[in-house]
């Protein structure tokens, strides 16, 4: 019978260093830039609503469905997101959440056709929420006791400036 703390063919996890101050703060900076493209991108029908209507014709319903079709895949598929989070881990999860609200943005921006338009909201939806979750996630690894409020504090100001930013 083995000890419990010998190997028996699995490599022996070393502790990893500590990252230094200064990185985890540029870390920080960083992933809330992603939050900042995240408010961005779901505040950015409200700027553009007249044009939207004056030039392609929508209708207040057409705006409100936009928003709703965010709401509707968030729901649906937020628990999957915090699966898909716990499976890949955060780095992962970060990068497939971000690219998916990019991707979003892109598919939204290219066509005037309402349904392509409400097809991007409805990515954004699965992905900025799983998104943030991802992100708060990452925020909890990386800072800890003290800091931790300030981190929060810091993510929300740069990410709630995306959302100034549409103005």
């Amino acid at each position: 019978m083995s000890s419990p703390n010998t190997s028996t063919g699995s490599a022996v996890t070393a502790q990893r260093p500590q990252p230094s101050i200064s990185y985890r703060w540029l870390v920080l900076f960083f992933i809330s830039l992603t939050m900042f493209g995240n408010y961005y991108l779901y505040d950015s029908i409200a700027p553009v609503a007249d044009l939207l209507k004056s030039q392609l014709g929508f209708t207040d319903q057409n705006i409100g469905r936009l928003y709703s079709m965010y709401s509707y895949s968030a729901f649906a598929f937020l628990l999957l997101g915090g699966i898909i989070i716990d499976k890949i881990g955060t780095k992962k999860a970060v990068t497939l959440f971000g690219a998916l609200c990019t991707i979003a943005g892109v598919v939204t921006a290219i066509s005037s056709d309402v349904h392509i338009m409400y097809a991007g909201r409805f990515i954004l939806g699965f992905g900025a929420e799983s998104l943030i979750a991802a992100v708060t996630t990452a925020l909890a690894k990386w800072f800890k006791g003290k800091e931790i409020g300030l981190a929060f504090g810091i993510n929300l100001t740069i990410a709630r400036l995306g959302s100034w930013g549409t103005d």
